[in-house]
Parts: structure tokens; C-alpha cells; sequence
């Protein structure tokens, strides 16, 4: 006949294993005129609210896919009088780019200058000049997407 010892099956397998210190990353380590610092700041906060930019019509600000697609070298829908703009976002130019315009100017015969209301939550009034600059220098540093990619031609 044979047999095993006994094991001690008090003993812990794991208890002499070494602590592992996770790396963890937040966006307040990504610069604020990162895309992906702008939807999380500005765009999902202040913009995909109810009845304005929530899917119901472009730009759709409700994921930071949608976001960015429906903005950068996407053809305007609404306009000046001029016929000034021909993207929302055209890399590289923000005075170029309809949504900086949509911004900081009224436009005859749109609902307005941007954001029309801000809800609860959102800190746009509290920081809109820093919000409007970050856009800026996104747009005029090329618009890069969340990853850091140049945007496609149109």
C-alpha cells in the first residue's frame, strides 16, 4: 500500500506573494486639448444633453467615437451667409472650423452661439475661456483623435 503525506492545508499558496502596485491613469494626466480630455470635459458634459447633441441630430457628442467623427472633416449642415465653412472642424484652422465659430459667434438664421443651455453638473460657465482655448488648440494642432492620430483627408 502507498500513501501521501498530509498536507497542511492551512497554508495560504498565496500568502508570500508579492504586492502588486497597479498603474492605474486618469484623465487628469491627459492634456486638456487631448481629445479624449475634451469629450470627457466638455463635449459629453455640456453638449449631449437632452434635445440638443444626444443623437437626435449631428454633431452626436454621446460617445467620444461619434464625437470625433461627426466633427473633424465633417461637411457643415448649417452656415453663415457667406458660406464661410465648409467642415466643423477643419485641422489645423480653427477659424476655418465651424464649431469654434459656433462658439464664440452668432450666426443668423442657427439656434445661437453654443452651448444654448448648460445643465446642471456642467462647469462650462466656470471655465469656458480655458474650454474654448483647449478647442482651439486641439483644432489648430491638427485634431488629432483620442490615440494621437492625424485625422483622415476628406
Amino acid at each position: 500500500m502507498a500513501s501521501c503525506d498530509k498536507e497542511d492545508t492551512n497554508q495560504n499558496p498565496y500568502n508570500n506573494r508579492p504586492e502588486v502596485q497597479e498603474e492605474t491613469s486618469t484623465l487628469n494626466s491627459i492634456p486638456p486639448d487631448n481629445f479624449a480630455a475634451l469629450h470627457q470635459n466638455i463635449f459629453s458634459k455640456t453638449c449631449a444633453n437632452s434635445g440638443c447633441h444626444d443623437g437626435t441630430f449631428e454633431p452626436d457628442f454621446r460617445s467620444i467615437e461619434s464625437s470625433y467623427y461627426t466633427l473633424v472633416n465633417h461637411p457643415v449642415i448649417t452656415n453663415d451667409q457667406a458660406g464661410s465653412f465648409d467642415y466643423r472642424v477643419f485641422p489645423g484652422n480653427s477659424s476655418a472650423s465651424l464649431l469654434y465659430e459656433r462658439l464664440t459667434t452668432f450666426i443668423p438664421n442657427t439656434s445661437g452661439i453654443m452651448p444654448l443651455e448648460v445643465d446642471p453638473g456642467s462647469d462650462w460657465e466656470q471655465k469656458k475661456d480655458q474650454y474654448m482655448n483647449d478647442i482651439k488648440t486641439w483644432i489648430d494642432g491638427g485634431a488629432h483623435d483620442m490615440f494621437g492620430n492625424p485625422p483622415h483627408n476628406p
